[in-house]
């Protein structure tokens, strides 16, 4: 897997929130360096991690790449302790404050089932409570989202909103191929294909991207393919588990590809500040 150039994605994407805030000078001095824009990045990347955890943790318990998947399930880990960490320093609005009291109570709630080897009892234990986590992660989108309205922050959003889809996807694909919430994965499966087809689509088109973006799009374009082919080749769990390893790399190279879209949606909200 790329993880190298995914490894050096996040950390462009991170280098965004240098940039000056935008918002009233209520705001903390801590965060003061850090952007709307860049909060939707970052709360957006918190969805996403919570399906890359799962995902990690899943593929781990059934031997799936296990090496990648230990170090995957261990650096996502640190990663979402870090960012929460960074978005309790910048909290400008009432909304922000709750969601994110919400986010870090889900939080809590998978941890501990996440610190002990993953197991098909800790599979299921985690099923509901992770759901909870990235409803609460995208709460805290629409928050920090709703601190301006910027129509570029929304698409910031949404966009970040692809990042955990291409996550949820292998999440639900490593459910089927243990044999567990086999319908429900299954329906959440095409469910997230939908809304990733979709919401590319509305991204492309949309007024506010620019060529960079779209030139982004279409890098997302070409990796979604081959992965969104290997997804739905075989409903049969047995052949699932023979494209299990695969699958697990071109979810980490949609990934790659995703964040890049967000960060070109970033640098643009950026410069449009100057």
């Amino acid at each position: 897997m790329d993880r190298l150039r995914f490894c050096i994605l996040l950390l462009a994407g991170l280098a965004f929130m240098a940039s000056p805030s935008v918002v009233h000078a209520a705001v903390s001095p801590a965060a003061a360096s850090l952007s709307t824009a860049a909060a939707v990045n970052l709360a957006g990347r918190q969805r996403m991690l919570s399906q890359r955890i799962v995902k990690a943790y899943l593929m781990a318990g059934q031997g799936i790449a296990a090496d990648d998947a230990r170090a995957i399930l261990q650096e996502s880990i640190e990663q979402f302790e870090s960012q929460l960490a960074t978005l309790r320093a910048f909290q400008p609005t009432p909304g922000v404050r709750s969601a994110l009291v919400s986010l870090e109570a889900a939080w809590n709630k998978c941890r501990p089932i996440l610190a002990s080897s993953p197991s098909k009892a800790g599979a299921v234990a985690l099923y509901d409570v992770n759901e909870d986590l990235q409803k609460t992660a995208h709460s805290v989108t629409l928050a920090y989202e709703g601190v301006t309205l910027a129509p570029l922050d929304h698409l910031i959003g949404i966009a970040g909103r692809q990042r955990m889809l291409s996550q949820r996807m292998a999440k639900f694909y490593f459910y089927r191929t243990w044999e567990l919430y086999d319908a429900a994965a299954d329906m959440e499966l095409h469910l997230s294909r939908a809304h990733f087809t979709a919401v590319l689509k509305q991204i492309e088109n949309s007024l506010l991207a620019s060529p960079h973006v779209k030139a982004s799009v279409a890098r997302v374009r070409d990796a979604w393919g081959p992965y969104q082919e290997t997804l739905f080749a075989n409903r049969e769990p047995g052949r699932m588990r023979r494209d299990a390893p695969r699958v697990a790399e071109l979810s980490e190279q949609v990934l790659a590809a995703t964040e890049d879209l967000v960060a070109q949606l970033v640098e643009q909200a950026r410069s449009a500040q100057r």
